[in-house]
């Protein structure tokens, strides 16, 4: 955080609003007659900031939008929790808020362009705040009017990195006290990790098509390697004092290619020949409007923005924050990955596949349609940070020979090795190449664990046929589990026929455990709904099948593409895994013995009781009725 270097005395002025705001302060005890700080933790300012970090963020912050530096009438930065507070008056009580911000707060931001901040208290209070979000959460106060008796006051919040900003329906200055506990007991207004990697990821999305050109999935490329080149000290103290992009472009590539020179990769050749040209002609950016903008070149700002983004939350202890920006970042920049041919499994899903395969350091892990390596990355951290986390050796064996991938496209595969360098994970026993061709050597790597979210577009493949060449390639007794469209295990497709022959020779050597039943738009903003499926390998189909329908406690919040878990998660989750180790049946789960003819689907083999009464069908009748009349119909 910015260090202060000074604390001003009040300037005078002649506002009578802002007389009036500084005995509200005074009175509060935020300061004295003087103007001087009542607490050692808590710096006001008027018209001015003396924080190195406030002040950068406003540098730019000029309400006319020149460019130029902007301040509101109050700054208050509170150090002990870490927030800032700012105040903007009018004396006009007709200048509050204007009509857009007040009717459309709750829009998309898009459609907040903050043009009449300079003339609306709240608009303006909005405006500062916008520019400071990105490092701290604000609270954003705006005042009217020259008389005690109607001064008007609106506060809101906008939150750290957040892309909404909301009301907090207080009419008034309180003490700083109420601020820290307001932050403190909306858990509805805190974002969690996934939503404030979403929205970092969105902003290097952007730049990086805006501003240096990057196409599509080479934006991952990019993104990698500047995540990579920041792992190195000397690199985050230097990269600074690069003033050409061309120059810093090539750095970066020659500590990423020095890197895959040293690595235990099977394919060099075709990661470096992908990186090389994309990593190279980021100093080559021509448009002329971006060089004005970034004089000291747009790839300096990406990377500066990249470190403010990951070592923030990096200096604060979070786990992994590298591999979920990096994954965030592949749903944003690809819409899912779906361009690429891969859908993205959500963390919290490749985090069950482990729960539910209970995987320890005798798994060997297997995925034949790797993609980003979510599978196999979770189940390194499963093992790096389980109970087991004290066997050191143990633990670099099986990163270095437990961890099989197969992956067929050249960019996938170079992503997928990007991945594994960020999170220091195995990468020796990832191959590129068809998995259906390289069967008899995936059969030679004995793993008794396989994952697998397949394709979802091979028009040769079904997606069941993927499962089925897992299962086959696994040692006897291993456990093999696949999520994949509900149509994929159904025989009224038209996409692919010979479903229910593939499911018989399934059954025929595989018993199927479990199947799973996800949250419709589990793949948001992808519809496909989706089934986990788990089997036992090595032994003919018998006995009952448990199956469930699975609601993970997530929730799609609006104009966000990431699904976040809500306070229920963490309990639905367990539940899940509770019901499925016990084989239970409960409101959600129940055993059925089940052949390849059926479906293997929770909702299309559940029993459901309908049973309607005379009144039922009187108020259902009622309400058509009613509802023909109210839309004109009648």
């Amino acid at each position: 955080m910015g260090k202060v270097v000074s604390s001003n005395k009040m300037a005078r002025t002649e506002n009578i609003t802002d007389m009036i705001v500084f005995n509200i302060l005074q009175g509060k005890g935020y300061v004295n007659g003087n103007f001087e700080p009542l607490d050692k933790n808590v710096y006001v300012w008027t018209k001015q900031s003396g924080n190195v970090a406030i002040n950068k963020l406003l540098s730019n912050a000029s309400k006319r939008k020149t460019g130029k530096k902007g301040y509101p009438d109050y700054i208050i930065y509170d150090s002990k929790a870490d927030f800032v507070i700012v105040i903007e008056n009018k004396k006009d009580v007709l200048k509050h808020v204007s009509k857009s911000i007040k009717e459309s707060y709750t829009e998309e931001p898009d459609f907040l362009k903050f043009d009449r901040a300079e003339e609306f208290a709240v608009d303006g209070a909005l405006w500062y705040a916008k520019n400071l979000k990105e490092e701290f959460d604000v609270i954003a106060i705006g005042v009217s009017g020259n008389e005690i008796q109607n001064l008007v006051i609106d506060t809101y919040i906008w939150k750290k990195d957040a892309e909404l900003f909301n009301n907090l329906n207080i009419q008034t200055i309180t003490s700083i006290q109420e601020y820290r506990k307001i932050l403190e007991d909306k858990p509805e207004l805190k974002l969690s990790k996934a939503a404030v990697m979403n929205e970092r990821a969105k902003k290097c999305n952007d730049f990086l098509r805006d501003y240096l050109g990057v196409i599509e999935h080479e934006r991952l490329y990019v993104l990698g390697a500047v995540l990579f080149a920041l792992n190195d000290p000397i690199f985050r103290i230097g990269y600074t004092k690069c003033t050409d992009d061309k120059d810093l472009s090539g750095v970066i590539w020659h500590m990423v290619e020095r890197k895959i020179d040293g690595s235990k990769i099977n394919d060099k050749d075709i990661v470096k020949n992908e990186l090389k040209s994309t990593l190279l002609t980021l100093g080559e950016s021509g448009k002329k409007e971006t060089k004005e903008k970034y004089p000291k070149g747009a790839l300096l700002e990406l990377v500066n923005m990249v470190d403010r983004i990951l070592f923030d939350y990096h200096k604060n202890g979070e786990i992994d924050v590298i591999s979920a920006f990096f994954n965030v970042f592949l749903s944003y920049s690809t819409s899912g990955g779906s361009d690429l041919g891969i859908v993205l499994t959500p963390p919290h899903i490749t985090k069950l596949f482990c729960d539910l395969a209970k995987i320890n350091l005798d798994s060997r892990i297997l995925d034949i349609c790797a993609g980003t390596g979510g599978f196999l990355t979770a189940a390194w951290k499963k093992i790096k940070h389980g109970e087991d986390s004290m066997e050191k050796e143990k633990i670099e064996a099986f990163r270095d020979h437990q961890l099989f991938g197969i992956e067929k496209d050249k960019s996938i595969y170079t992503i997928i090795s990007l991945n594994m360098f960020l999170n220091k994970e195995g990468n020796s026993n990832i191959y590129k190449g068809d998995c259906f061709s390289l069967e008899e050597k995936i059969r030679g790597f004995g793993c008794n664990v396989g994952f697998i979210n397949p394709p979802y577009s091979d028009s040769v493949y079904s997606e069941i046929r993927f499962v089925e060449l897992m299962l086959n390639v696994l040692l006897p007794g291993s456990t093999g589990i696949a999520i994949l469209p509900i149509n994929a295990i159904s025989s009224r497709t038209k996409k692919h026929n010979r479903i229910n022959e593939i499911k018989q020779r399934i059954l025929q050597s595989n018993c199927l455990l479990a199947s799973i039943q996800m949250p419709v738009n589990l793949f948001y903003p992808k519809g496909t709904e989706s089934v986990i499926l788990v089997f036992r390998t090595g032994e003919q189909h018998h006995g009952k099948t448990w199956f469930a329908k699975f609601d993970d406690g997530y929730e799609l919040i609006k104009h966000q593409k990431t699904r976040t878990p809500t306070d229920q998660a963490g309990v639905k989750y367990e539940t899940l895994l509770k019901a499925y180790r016990e084989k239970s049946e409960t409101e959600f789960s129940f055993n059925k013995p089940v052949g390849y003819e059926e479906q293997w689907v929770y909702t299309l083999l559940t029993d459901n009781e309908y049973d309607i009464t005379d009144y039922d069908l009187q108020e259902t009748l009622n309400e058509y009725v009613s509802y023909l009349f109210m839309n004109h119909y009648l």
